[in-house]
């Protein structure tokens, strides 16, 4: 991880959306989203599919830019600069959907990531980023294998291992859970957690539930491409307009009629761990 990162502090804001708006033909993906991340803190963001999580991510890396709004990055707007640009600046990411570079070994995917974030590496610098990267994501002994090779644990951590080699500041996860079995999920959560504690901003998008609940600070929940709430897991997890973007109104009236604000996050997450 870089040294050049500063400790924590809970009241600087490394990330934030200024009514960030993303139409396509008219119609809204992402529909005047504000928030802050603070640096050091993991940023859990959910939401039934459609929301627009995926997106807001290619908003903030570069991929796609906002019809309206503010991209602010360490205080900086960036909504004009390419991905290269940002990664420079200290923003990694993955993709939802894993795309190792055919041809090339795990080491060398890799490798690709560690000169796509950091300027005037030399190829040796590269490899050395690059194995100590693998080891860190737990691939070192699979680091000759093809992509097409792994498993689809492996690719999700592939995708983690080229966003760390670019040294980011803010890692933005898309979904890096998905498709996991219960014990890899565990896995991919310690992981999100260590990272954070070497001092790695992450926002994490998922839809398991649950390990956003238990990886993230604060959880932001995106539905129909708005954000209808924004605070701890077990607050979000209990909020009716939560549960019912999930699980429909006639659900949530009933928990609410119940009055017990621990039942919801408590029931309502068992059909979506």
């Amino acid at each position: 991880m870089s040294a050049n990162l500063s400790p924590p502090t809970a009241s600087e804001t490394i990330l934030e959306l200024q009514h960030v708006t993303k139409r396509y033909g008219g119609l809204p993906a992402v529909d005047d989203v504000s928030f802050a991340v603070q640096r050091g803190e993991v940023l859990g963001v959910i939401g039934p599919n459609g929301a627009g999580k995926s997106t807001m991510v290619s908003l903030i890396g570069g991929s796609a830019a906002p019809t309206s709004g503010k991209v602010l990055f360490q205080g900086q707007a960036i909504n004009t600069l390419p991905p290269h640009r940002r990664a420079h600046l200290g923003i990694g990411r993955t993709f939802q959907l894993t795309q190792p570079f055919t041809g090339l070994d795990i080491r060398e995917n890799v490798m690709v990531g560690a000169f796509f974030g950091r300027r005037g590496l030399s190829r040796s610098q590269a490899l050395h980023v690059a194995d100590e990267v693998l080891a860190r994501v737990g691939l070192a002994h699979k680091a000759t294998l093809k992509g097409d090779q792994l498993t689809v644990a492996d690719r999700k951590r592939l995708e983690v291992a080229r966003a760390l080699a670019m040294d980011p500041r803010i890692l933005l996860l898309d979904e890096v859970m998905a498709g996991l079995t219960p014990a890899e999920v565990t896995d991919a959560i310690e992981l999100i957690r260590s990272i954070n504690r070497d001092g790695v901003t992450v926002l994490v998008v998922e839809h398991i539930v649950r390990a956003i609940a238990s990886v993230s600070d604060r959880v932001l929940v995106l539905h129909h491409g708005r954000k209808i709430a924004e605070d701890t897991p077990d607050t979000v997890l209990s909020d009716p307009k939560v549960i019912e973007a999930y699980l429909g109104e006639r659900y949530a009236k009933q928990k609410q009629a119940e009055k017990d604000p621990a039942q919801p996050a408590s029931e309502w997450m068992e059909g979506l761990a």
